[in-house]
């Protein structure tokens, strides 16, 4: 039977609008059609850099023997911004400066202080560019702003470690710079968890030699009757039917924006769900655990080279644009290698900053090659709820997890420290090891339920990190 013309021409147009519906599908995903974002490749610069550039550790002396460790994040924000504009004066505007011995720094933080621990060893000059302060002066531009300390009793004066360089130094304003009273007197008033030096809380000066740490200053909590939750969390990006479903939109917009046309949709062994554009000039990877990667070729980079803070503008304006942005976000290190520029980032979940999963292995890191982003990696967990009750009346103490880990801590220790002891004794390097913390901080961290996280004690003890389970006391992880 033969076939009209008009037939053979609805035929053709019906095949061809079924073959235009399997390429879209095969090129693109619905979500990439929404919105008119800019797909060129020059970088929208940050404006507001030093909401990264903020300490982490709040410790606070009242006098005596009381200290505390400050966690609420309002409170921190509070201390931060009577601080900063202080910091930046004093910087701009000393009158003297010295170098002093470490005996002398910890004095001043014995009575009515506040000492605060920057989460990157960042210069006074790059800490002031941020800030977009002029350039200080040459004599201290290039210490390292590790933490600082300011005294109450006397608020003309701003101590500085250099941790670097390992050296205390006293900045002179020459006048009152600051008054601390209320700050202070506000968090002594509040329902606050004791503290003690590690010095004073295992009686150093007459438990270890010389050769040890008699003089740690590093807090460790005295009260462990506050029981943080458990929390559920979800990936930035959900996975439903094995493919990337929530969150998805807006970071494929940013990477690809209206440019679809040559953008492929692949899959590989491990589930991970890859989009190519052209020839793999730019991939986006999807991991259904959570990690999103994208990488970028950049023809010339090396033609151009940027100072740390042109470099952090573009990277921290990537990060404003690709997708999921924490309201409490952080600069943990900062990398230059060959004029290639990476960041890496930390985040908090509430209160508490997120456990690092390994030596490197911060949740956002980003690579700034000549003018472009060349590489993003973003392994964000989002809230969802907090757990009921768990049936846990307090945390584990950290002298608790570590003498319920006694075995691997000391053998980690003699290693770290390239001590050999054939005899190992019980107990033996008990206070060796408390003179040896250099860091406690209460984080987040993952268990073995996918979608759930638990307070946990991060320890730093000569180099090596330990991941206590503050709920268990059991070791999760150490890394160094």
């Amino acid at each position: 039977m033969g076939f009209s013309k008009e037939k053979i021409k609805s035929m053709v147009i019906i095949g061809l609008f079924f073959i235009t519906l399997i390429l879209t599908q095969w090129v693109m995903y619905d979500g990439l059609f929404a919105g008119n974002i800019d797909t060129s490749d020059v970088e929208v610069k940050s404006t507001q850099l030093s909401k990264y550039i903020n300490p982490q550790s709040y410790q606070i002396s009242f006098g005596g023997l009381s200290y505390t460790r400050v966690y609420d994040t309002r409170v921190q924000n509070e201390i931060w911004q009577s601080v900063h504009p202080v910091l930046r004066d004093v910087f701009m505007n000393y009158k003297t400066l010295e170098a002093v011995e470490s005996f002398e720094y910890i004095q001043y933080f014995k009575d009515q202080s506040i000492l605060l621990e920057m989460p990157i060893d960042l210069t006074i000059q790059q800490f002031c560019e941020v800030y977009g302060l002029e350039v200080p002066p040459l004599d201290v531009s290039d210490i390292y702003l590790t933490e600082f300390i300011l005294n109450n009793r006397n608020r003309q004066l701003v101590l500085v470690y250099d941790g670097v360089t390992e050296t205390y130094y006293k900045l002179d304003y020459g006048t009152i710079a600051f008054d601390l009273s209320e700050v202070i007197e506000k968090v002594e008033q509040s329902d606050f968890i004791e503290y003690r030096k590690i010095s004073d809380r295992y009686s150093l000066s007459s438990t270890v030699d010389e050769s040890y740490n008699q003089d740690n200053y590093q807090l460790i909590p005295f009260q462990y009757g506050k029981v943080v939750p458990m929390i559920r969390i979800q990936n930035e990006i959900v996975f439903v039917d094995q493919e990337p479903a929530t969150g998805f939109g807006d970071i494929s917009r940013t990477v690809f924006g209206n440019r679809m046309d040559f953008v492929k949709k692949l899959k590989d062994v491990s589930g991970s769900t890859i989009y190519m554009y052209g020839y793999g000039e730019k991939i986006l990877t999807l991991s259904p655990s959570g990690p999103i990667v994208f990488q970028k070729e950049v023809e010339n980079a090396s033609e151009i080279q940027l100072t740390f803070i042109e470099a952090f503008h573009i990277a921290a304006g990537k990060l404003e644009r690709f997708g999921y942005s924490p309201e409490h976000i952080f600069l943990t290190d900062y990398q230059l290698t060959d004029d290639v520029h990476t960041f890496a980032f930390n985040y908090k979940i509430g209160d508490y900053a997120v456990a690092i999963e390994n030596s490197g292995g911060n949740p956002i890191q980003i690579t700034v090659s000549g003018d472009q982003v060349t590489r993003v990696y973003k392994d964000l967990k989002k809230f969802v709820v907090q757990l009921g009750n768990t049936g846990v009346d307090r945390l584990y103490a950290i002298d608790e997890c570590i003498e319920n880990n006694y075995l691997e801590v000391s053998l980690y220790y003699l290693q770290d420290n390239n001590i050999y002891d054939s005899a190992l004794e019980n107990m033996a390097y008990y206070f060796p090891i408390r003179s040896a913390i250099e860091h406690v901080e209460l984080v987040y961290t993952k268990v073995n339920v996918m979608d759930v996280m638990t307070p946990a004690w991060h320890v730093e003890i000569s180099g090596r990190v330990y991941v206590f389970n503050a709920y268990t006391g059991t070791l999760i992880k150490t890394y160094r």
